[in-house]
């Protein structure tokens, strides 16, 4: 693991540094990250490979990290095969990066994440069809979607645990 992590650092640090930011603060993070998949199938390298993206778009690496965990922490809760949630995150990952979701990018984390979805559409005061075609036309931000899942990852909503809690309980 640590290995894996030292090559992840890697990887990190010279995406970080080509959009400026120092390396301390992608060591923090990493911790961050390490701590967040702990316990979870969510390999050092996917989870790297999930901040970069972020990263690539919103340039910061803090934020970033929070989504990544928030996202993989509701796919995974979604107790769905690996190969379902794998398709969620690369799926996921991409309409943030276009910063729009298409309908087969919709229906893949739909598929990945039912539940986790209705609770994203009712704390941002929507039906989960409402939420789906905001991101589809945009009225909708991806900020906006995954701001809420963080929100949700941390917190939880109607006495429902967060999506760290379910995540260590649909792999338990």
């Amino acid at each position: 693991r640590r290995t894996q992590i030292k090559r992840c650092n890697k990887v990190v640090d010279d995406v970080v540094r080509s959009l400026g930011r120092k390396a301390a603060a992608t060591l923090s993070e990493m911790k961050d990250l390490d701590k967040g998949i702990s316990g979870l199938p969510t390999t050092m390298d996917i989870a790297t490979a999930g901040v970069t993206r972020f990263v690539s778009k919103n340039n910061d690496i803090k934020k970033s990290t929070k989504y990544f965990l928030a996202m993989n922490n509701a796919i995974t809760a979604g107790g769905m095969s690996t190969q379902v949630q794998s398709a969620a995150v690369e799926q996921l990952s991409q309409a943030y990066s276009k910063g729009k979701m298409d309908m087969q990018e919709w229906r893949s984390i739909q598929t990945a994440m039912p539940a986790q979805l209705n609770q994203v559409a009712k704390a941002m005061g929507m039906s989960t069809d409402a939420l789906g075609e905001g991101l589809r036309n945009g009225t909708v931000s991806m900020d906006e979607f995954m701001d809420t899942m963080v929100r949700l990852n941390e917190e939880g909503i109607d006495g429902l645990a967060s999506f760290e809690d379910q995540a260590k309980s649909a792999t338990g």
